[in-house]
């Protein structure tokens, strides 16, 4: 993943979570477009839907992070309390996605299992989580964040960007994804086993 926004260096905790939900929209309506049956737009569908699948799990080491730096700020509370509870409704999501695709060929994401309607529900959740977070969040955040000069305590975007699993537990963020070394081991075992992986498309 490429750190940098439009020419700008992606710092933070919360300049990833931000390029991680415009680049998910975009792989989104991708992934929409092509949906047809030929070798050619399997191939596509499947390259684009590993790449979400990582990208979500890069967004969700942001979201954990930028969450617990908002939770000790009072002014922030709801924002932090709203990602919370996002984490805890859209991971199941997110498990099931990662799991059908483990291991699997993106060609043959669609053989054999409801790929595409278990990706369409994860879509439809995360995508109203961005909008908002687009919209409301990280304005309210970086404003905050900046005025009780507490953006040092956000981690830096090339530490979340190789700590960062793609098997997330199911009820929502647990100790070892903010234990460096822990989480660093995991991130590289997740991205091993999901062979074979999606083709490296530059973007």
């Amino acid at each position: 993943m490429s750190l940098t926004d439009h020419g700008e260096k992606v710092r933070n905790a919360l300049d990833l979570l931000e390029t991680e939900d415009l680049e998910l929209q975009s792989l989104f309506d991708e992934l929409r477009a092509n949906r047809g049956s030929s070798v050619e737009e399997r191939a596509t569908y499947g390259d684009i839907a590993k790449q979400i699948i990582r990208h979500l799990a890069t967004r969700e080491a942001a979201l954990v992070d930028v969450s617990s730096v908002a939770s000790g700020e009072p002014s922030l509370e709801d924002v932090s309390n709203r990602m919370e509870s996002g984490m805890r409704e859209h991971r199941p999501f997110i498990d099931r996605v990662e799991e059908m695709s483990r291991g699997v060929q993106g060609i043959n994401l669609r053989v054999g299992q409801d790929f595409d309607g278990e990706m369409d529900d994860l879509m439809h959740v995360i995508g109203a989580e961005i909008v908002w977070e687009l919209g409301v969040a990280v304005l309210d955040l970086r404003g905050a964040l900046r005025a009780n000069h507490l953006e040092d305590d956000l981690k830096t975007a090339e530490h979340l960007a190789v700590h960062a699993p793609t098997n997330l537990h199911p009820d929502g963020p647990r100790w070892w994804e903010r234990a460096p070394i822990i989480s660093r081991l995991i991130t590289i075992y997740d991205r091993l086993r999901d062979f074979p992986r999606e083709a490296n498309r530059p973007r």
